[in-house]
């Protein structure tokens, strides 16, 4: 099963934006998204591809639904998913 990401954009550079998730910030390509996606927005992220903006009426029921998930998961989902990434690009650098 694949889980799409909510996250707050917070720098734009290119077609790469900087996005906060819970304090854990990734790279997100912006390519597959026909919106305007500026900094304060929201999007959902899926393997570093934005996949959609979020509507502004729907920022808050979304992000408190993925509290639910975090807190039920017992762990931090993205916090372990990042580590892994900074893993692997640490040892194509090696």
């Amino acid at each position: 099963m694949c889980l799409g990401v909510p996250g707050q954009v917070l720098a734009i550079r290119g077609n790469t934006a900087t996005v906060d998730f819970w304090g854990v910030k990734k790279n997100v390509r912006l390519d597959n998204v026909s919106e305007t996606i500026e900094p304060g927005d929201y999007i959902i992220d899926h393997a570093g591809f934005a996949v959609r903006k979020l509507n502004n009426d729907d920022i808050a029921e979304t992000l408190a639904m993925y509290e639910v998930i975090l807190s039920e998961a017992g762990c931090d989902p993205i916090a372990t998913d990042t580590d892994l990434e900074i893993a692997v690009e640490e040892m194509a650098l090696d």
